[in-house]
């Protein structure tokens, strides 16, 4: 593991979080809520993708603890809750979808709705490492993690 792209990642870190709070300042005068709520959302991606980040130099670094049974038990609890609530909004918003008339509305939901899909994919692979972690290698938690999950914000994704 090199030193050099733990200290670029924590650059990385530092830019997402700065981009953050000037967009958050930058909307405070703005008179349209829509578009406050939309550019909010974006700096807490920022802020999202920061904790990631360190959660990548966790990983680089070793830092990582091990999970408890008592963990894997709450764990598999939370996870199976969330798929199903997950599920349960991936269809209001394809009936939302429906209804909408206006197309900056349904654009809108459909971006909720592509983040939905892609949440309720992770907690699906989530909840198979969980149910696997007798035997799993971790080669293989990563590949269950990321196979169905394109590049979050990035163009195209």
């Amino acid at each position: 593991m090199s030193q050099k792209l733990v200290e670029s990642i924590r650059k990385s870190i530092e830019l997402e979080n700065v981009n953050a709070q000037r967009l958050e300042e930058s909307v405070k005068e703005l008179k349209s809520e829509l578009i406050k709520r939309v550019l909010g959302s974006i700096a807490f991606d920022s802020r999202k993708h920061a904790e990631m980040y360190r959660g990548i130099i966790n990983i680089l670094t070793g830092v990582s603890p091990a999970i408890s049974e008592d963990d894997f038990s709450k764990l598999r609890e939370v996870v199976e809750t969330h798929i199903r609530l997950e599920e349960e909004m991936i269809g209001e918003l394809k009936a939302y979808i429906e209804e909408a008339r206006d197309p900056r509305v349904s654009n809108i939901f459909r971006y909720i709705l592509e983040d939905e899909v892609k949440h309720h994919r992770m907690l699906l692979n989530i909840l198979e490492i969980i149910v696997k972690r007798e035997v799993i290698k971790e080669s293989e938690i990563w590949d269950m993690l990321w196979k169905d999950v394109p590049f979050h914000g990035a163009p195209g994704g």
